[in-house]
């Protein structure tokens, strides 16, 4: 299915995609492939078509070298801002644990073999995770002069991006680290609500944004291609303007409009974005693609058979 969906996929390549490195995760693998380049858009679809990854990406980083098989020598000509902003540091999540066993849902230490976590992520989470990147996109703007891009990571978070060039770029990580530190801990008194940056944030109840601070100081970060699909929901990775783009995140899967034969690993009710799945364990059922993909891809069923 991924290798049909890169044939026609629109990707959004960086201009200068020559200078980027690449990167793809394998099926069945916890392992990068990294250190890959390619010149036009025709030709990393060739090999995505070839190899069908589970994740693609490209470097924050720009190189002279930049499939040179360490960072050393690589080159370094700089590197984008990126900010990363997941859902369980903003909300409640509901952590389901399984027991791989039995197929049951367990507490505490119950289960003797594999156990299995799933995160129910809701839109109503994802629009509160939203307004934290609107926001960040806001004061990066304000306060620093930096034009940022909100993009859904097509799991459960999203990734503010700087596209930078001069001195941006070549802000090194102490200088990167700072500016987190702004972001989480203004270190000032609230103000006047009229006062410039978080003083005035603070004084009209703005609170102060929790970030990976890793993400943002490491120069040679991979980024998430928009267009490419996350291989731990099945779904595409998006730009996006708006929350009301959060309320059908399912109808965004490129496999909708077909069906899959599914052999449950569990027995439980499941939320999927907002969707109710029940389950029962090697009970065989009929779902709509996009869901069976997706819980697939969470190691909560097995897909047997596709059906047009």
């Amino acid at each position: 299915m991924f290798r049909g969906y890169y044939e026609t996929a629109k990707l959004e390549l960086p201009d200068d995609m020559e200078l980027r490195e690449f990167a793809i995760q394998p099926f069945s693998s916890e392992s990068y492939v990294r250190h890959l380049s390619f010149t036009s858009e025709q030709e990393l679809r060739s090999f995505l078509i070839e190899k069908a990854p589970l994740q693609v990406y490209f470097s924050a980083g720009k190189y002279q070298s930049p499939s040179a098989p360490d960072m050393e020598s690589k080159g370094w000509m700089g590197s984008d801002l990126m900010f990363d902003l997941d859902a369980d540091e903003f909300c409640e999540l509901n952590v389901r644990r399984f027991c791989m066993g039995t197929g049951e849902e367990v507490l505490g230490d119950e289960c003797v073999s594999n156990v299995v976590s799933y995160s129910e992520v809701t839109a109503e989470c994802l629009k509160q995770v939203y307004d934290k990147a609107t926001l960040l996109k806001d004061v990066l703007k304000d306060d620093f002069g930096l034009e940022g891009e909100i993009v859904f990571s097509g799991n459960r978070g999203f990734h503010v991006n700087v596209n930078c060039y001069g001195d941006c770029a070549l802000l090194d990580r102490e200088d990167r680290k700072k500016i987190v530190e702004y972001l989480t801990d203004p270190r000032v008194e609230p103000g006047s609500p009229s006062d410039f940056g978080w003083a005035g944030r603070l004084a009209r109840g703005v609170r102060p944004l929790k970030l990976d601070e890793q993400v943002t100081i490491d120069i040679h970060r991979l980024r998430r291609i928009p267009g490419s699909i996350n291989g731990k929901s099945g779904l595409p990775v998006f730009r996006i303007s708006s929350a009301s783009e959060l309320d059908d995140l399912l109808s965004r899967s490129p496999f909708k409009g077909s069906r899959v034969v599914i052999q449950p690993l569990v027995t439980g009710e499941l939320n999927v974005y907002n969707v109710r799945v029940t389950l029962k364990k090697d009970l065989k059922v009929t779902i709509n693609s996009e869901v069976g993909i997706y819980l697939a891809l969470k190691g909560l069923v097995r897909l047997t058979a596709y059906v047009k």
